[in-house]
């Protein structure tokens, strides 16, 4: 009887493990956001903020990172990094990135709303330690970086340049030198035009105007968010273009990392959350897209992660992702 009984939850076990795998959300067990999904030794790592169970706010204290060799289970690591290992942060650790360099594994993260910092480890899982003691953005010291510098991007180019994107409302990127923590050169602000060579911007809609996109300077305006990968010779630049009711992730092309980027089209379909925060990543032969919803809470400040395929037409445009309860 025991045995049957040590049988039957087992069953269950297998079958909820089961049933979790083949879901969105595929993180269901603390609230996560802001997934960026990166390769490191034919392993995929997604690195993200954490919202708090009793969030009220976007008031992080800490990052995770989880990791798959099939995208379908996926290995949470330790903690890699928190507000309690900088001494120049207290509030907001928000949306994070890393990449590998040197022997080295660079982890990147905006906190307080107005700072990036760059943190540096051994493993791709960490732990991080900050290098600097100091911000690698400041607003306080460097307003033209902009008024809400958040959400770093780093992409290395073939010729081995790094590039940090960044911002709300105002893209910028900044080269990086060899060692990954110093800036390199002169901040340049990111332009997306749109089809017809117009500079598309992000407006504030007006007293009373609904709040859809078409009030804030259309689908192809930046909001947050930036991502750069690079496909068969062509820059992608995915984004969010805002929070209202409408707001997702698109994306703008370039033969230039540094732009400008000539807006394409959205890269999915609107999502649950009214943050739109996500990135794109090939892994063994597929490419996909990681974003989050608010599906499991309900909540704007406690979302979680989920994961689709992406696909290209023959000409290389994205083709529009509808998010899927089943995931991969």
């Amino acid at each position: 009887m025991k045995a049957q009984k040590l049988i039957i939850v087992c069953l269950l076990i297998l079958g909820n493990t089961m049933m979790l795998k083949a879901q969105n959300p595929f993180i269901t067990h603390k609230f996560t956001a802001d997934p960026s999904a990166r390769v490191f030794n034919d392993r995929l790592y997604v690195y993200t903020s954490h919202d708090e169970d009793d969030a009220t706010y976007f008031d992080m204290r800490d990052w995770a990172v989880f990791s798959s060799k099939d995208v379908k289970n996926w290995k949470e690591h330790p903690i890699p990094f928190s507000l309690k290992d900088i001494a120049w942060a207290d509030t907001m650790a928000w949306a994070p990135d890393c990449v590998h360099r040197n022997g080295q594994y660079y982890f990147y993260y905006p906190v307080e709303r107005i700072k990036i910092g760059v943190a540096v480890g051994d493993r791709p899982e960490g732990p991080f330690k900050d290098v600097l003691g100091k911000p690698i953005i400041d607003f306080i010291n460097e307003p033209n970086v902009g008024p809400e510098p958040i959400d770093p991007n780093i992409f290395i180019d073939d010729d081995g340049q790094a590039y940090m994107y960044f911002g709300c409302r105002y893209p910028k990127v900044t080269r990086l030198k060899e060692n990954m923590i110093e800036r390199s050169g002169e901040l340049i602000d990111i332009k997306i035009l749109d089809q017809d060579g117009q500079i598309l911007e992000y407006i504030e809609k007006k007293e009373g105007e609904e709040n859809i996109q078409a009030n804030y300077g259309g689908d192809g305006v930046y909001g947050e968010a930036p991502w750069l990968f690079k496909r068969n010779g062509i820059y992608y630049f995915t984004y969010a273009n805002g929070w209202s009711k409408d707001a997702t992730m698109v994306y703008a092309t370039s033969d230039s990392p540094t732009g400008p980027f000539t807006y394409q089209g959205k890269v999915m379909q609107p999502v649950s959350s009214s943050t739109s925060h996500g990135s794109v990543v090939e892994f063994k032969g597929d490419w996909y897209v990681f974003y989050h919803t608010m599906d499991i809470s309900g909540k704007n400040f406690k979302r979680s992660i989920c994961v689709d395929k992406l696909f290209f037409d023959k000409n290389g445009k994205i083709i529009t992702v509808t998010p899927t309860r089943e995931g991969i």
